[in-house]
């Protein structure tokens, strides 16, 4: 076959990943998921009038409108956990994993 491939192939030092790392990449995919719908959904979350819980104004379509602030930091920095996420299972990945000769 033309071009063949790496003499060599990355595998888990222990022939599997950690259990943290598979936690942390069980979280991460769910995180990604809320995420992503709070994305699709934001706006449901705002309200025209504050409140003890919507105490983050955000202006939008000629309205004031109030958030709950943790859906607002999401909103604004959900992006930036994510890659910070993937930084560290990339991390994980890059010091717990071994090359090996391919045998073919």
């Amino acid at each position: 076959m033309p071009g063949g491939g790496a003499p060599y192939k990355v595998v888990w030092v222990d022939g599997k990943p950690p259990k943290y790392w598979v936690l942390l990449g069980r979280t991460f995919l769910a995180f990604c998921l809320v995420w992503t719908m709070l994305q699709i959904f934001f706006w449901r979350f705002g309200q025209t009038s504050p409140d003890f819980i919507h105490s983050s104004s955000r202006f939008y379509d000629g309205k004031l409108y109030y958030f709950p602030t943790i859906v607002l930091w999401l909103h604004d920095f959900g992006l930036f956990v994510v890659m910070a996420w993937m930084f560290v299972l990339a991390v994980i990945m890059a010091f717990h994993r071994k090359m090996v000769p391919r045998n073919s």
